[in-house]
């Protein structure tokens, strides 16, 4: 087990330095490191970097919302938290913290042991997963126990320190997923062969609309619809799927977000015609 304040302090290969096809990750002759040639995109292109891509900015954004929170002047906002910025700030993580989980599990009960069945899958891109949980655990308590009424810069900062040992972790993490799972997995199998098995993780754990649009959303309109493409996704799933997804991202999570950066009281959904329009 890896205790949180040991993540990423092992011994890893670097980025520049990795080469994927190194005989010593290689499980059998029967699956060979030489399929990287078959895949027609850059690895940043990936499902598996675009999900990242979408954590990231998920982070980005709360950080962004506690820190707007916490920033409000005496004479501008009331200095204690109101109920519906606790509420907005708890519905928020709740879905971050439901995403990131889901993520996890799904490379550790999925991916991982689909590629060790080729290749020796680094035991530290799983070990990881560990610490970082139980970081992200402890914002969870913290932003669960808010309380309105509380004192909002001593409540903010507690939650923003707590929060940046949770980011500092993760985000190495990612990265080293990227620049050596990623690109194991490229050597390995071939884009239709890793596809199934995403495929396989999908099914499991269907996501929400929201965390679709969360996808898009954090990713751009333009790489998902490149994405589609380069996937095989026929085109009627961008309209009966991906876009209504989107559009509830952008009802249901966004003005939450926004009232927190603004500091206005989010007001009641509208189904407008124009709501969220690309």
């Amino acid at each position: 087990m890896i205790h949180p304040e040991e993540i990423n302090k092992e011994e890893t290969p670097a980025a520049a330095a990795f080469d994927p096809t190194d005989l010593k990750y290689r499980v059998s002759d029967e699956f060979p490191p030489d399929k990287e040639s078959t895949w027609p995109y850059p690895p940043e292109k990936s499902g598996w970097y675009m999900a990242h891509n979408c954590l990231r900015g998920m982070m980005e954004q709360f950080q962004d919302c506690l820190t707007s929170v916490r920033g409000r002047k005496a004479n501008e906002y009331p200095h204690y938290l109101q109920v519906w910025q606790v509420d907005c700030l708890q519905e928020l993580f709740a879905f971050q913290y439901d995403m990131v989980k889901e993520h996890h599990t799904t490379e550790d009960n999925i991916l991982a042991p689909e590629f060790l069945k080729r290749f020796k899958y680094p035991d530290k891109l799983v070990d990881d997963h560990e610490g970082i949980i139980k970081l992200l655990d402890k914002v969870n308590e913290i932003v669960k126990n808010l309380k309105p009424g509380a004192d909002s810069v001593a409540s903010m900062d507690e939650l923003i320190v707590e929060f940046e040992k949770y980011s500092k972790a993760i985000r190495p993490h990612f990265e080293e997923e990227e620049s050596v799972g990623l690109l194991l997995s490229r050597a390995y199998f071939e884009p239709k062969e890793l596809a199934k098995i995403m495929k396989k993780g999908h099914n499991q754990t269907k996501p929400q609309p929201e965390a679709i649009g969360c996808f898009i959303y954090f990713n751009g309109t333009d790489n998902m619809r490149k994405f589609i493409k380069q996937e095989g996704i026929p085109i009627f799933v961008w309209y009966l799927v991906f876009r209504p997804g989107y559009k509830k991202y952008c009802r249901k999570i966004l003005p939450k977000v926004n009232a927190l950066k603004n500091g206005a009281e989010p007001v009641p959904e509208k189904r407008g015609l124009f709501s969220c329009f690309f």
